[in-house]
């Protein structure tokens, strides 16, 4: 934990430009909706005096020019009310991940939201884990000697409350800044690890090395291709007889299909968020874990989710 808390001093170094600015316009409008107003009062103020004092060329064009300016920060602010909670960052592709979630959770508000779909006080963002939680309990049986990994912690939402229950828990994330968050947040758990990957895949551990690797809440925002690539490395690191479980929104519900064509009508004439989840089937994770070699392989419906989980064999 110490070493996620060293580099985010350094996370800055990789990101660049005019597109992470205009991400942060977006948000700072976002957090202070008076802003468009005021510019544009000043400058029509400013533009209005100007004119009347009868004043040389280069006042005017200086009016028309803060005019001007104040106009572009109000279509600014519109995108971003109309986008309400989360910025657009669609100068980011889907795979670029740790970029995509480190402007996410720029702040511990936004890391918590992003992690939470929305913006919730404490208690309500820890209440909100429950539902994971019992999922876990309910369908791979946590035991107290069980080494946990859990792949894409965000700030350790469910890792806080499921550390308890095992022997170690390790959480994971190629955001420096969820980390971080996460550091914070679990900072009084002494069984517990925070390791940023710096690649799709699971290279930072050795085979054999954990009884529980779990997704939930995040194979959603994966490329297909990806999701493929962390079963694969989630047979590797587990120990004989240890166990897989994954989630996905189920587009074969009724609740997945509602929400899916939500999305789809909201985004039909835009560009695509790089985080936007997608849904899946009980297929594709399936046919996934079936490939990496798992047996007792089992599907569960708890809507809007479907959950497979597996068994790598005993040996």
């Amino acid at each position: 934990m110490t070493t996620v808390a060293a580099e985010l001093s350094v996370r800055e170094k990789s990101r660049g430009g005019w597109a992470v600015a205009r991400s942060r316009a977006s948000r700072l409008l976002q957090r202070h909706s008076w802003i468009p107003l005021t510019a544009t009062l000043l400058s029509c103020a400013c533009l209005v005096a100007t004119l009347a004092a009868n004043l040389n060329l280069a006042y005017e064009l200086t009016g028309v020019t803060s005019l001007a300016l104040a106009a572009f920060i109000w279509g600014y602010w519109r995108q971003a009310a109309r986008r309400r909670l989360f910025p657009p960052l669609i100068h980011l592709h889907r795979r670029q991940y740790a970029a995509t979630w480190d402007e996410l959770a720029s702040s511990r508000e936004e890391a918590c939201a992003a992690a939470g779909g929305r913006k919730k006080d404490e208690q309500e963002f820890r209440d909100s884990a429950g539902g994971a939680i019992q999922n876990l309990l309910d369908l791979v049986h946590v035991r107290p000697s069980d080494e946990v990994l859990e792949v894409g912690c965000g700030v350790g939402r469910i890792g806080e409350a499921l550390a308890r229950r095992c022997a170690s828990w390790t959480g994971t994330d190629m955001s420096i800044n969820m980390l971080g968050y996460a550091s914070e947040r679990l900072r009084g758990s002494s069984n517990v690890r925070l390791v940023q990957l710096r690649r799709v895949g699971l290279f930072e551990f050795d085979n054999r090395s954990f009884d529980l690797v779990y997704f939930t809440n995040m194979l959603m925002h994966l490329d297909e291709m990806d999701r493929w690539h962390y079963a694969k490395e989630a047979f590797r690191v587990l120990r004989p007889d240890g166990r897989i479980f994954m989630d996905v929104i189920d587009i074969e519900s009724e609740a997945g299909w509602s929400m899916f064509v939500h999305d789809a009508d909201r985004y039909r004439n835009l560009e695509r968020p790089p985080y936007m989840p997608r849904f899946s089937s009980a297929t594709e994770l399936v046919t996934y874990l079936q490939r990496a070699g798992f047996e007792s392989i089992q599907i569960h419906h708890r809507s809007p989710l479907v959950i497979v989980t597996g068994r790598k064999a005993g040996g």
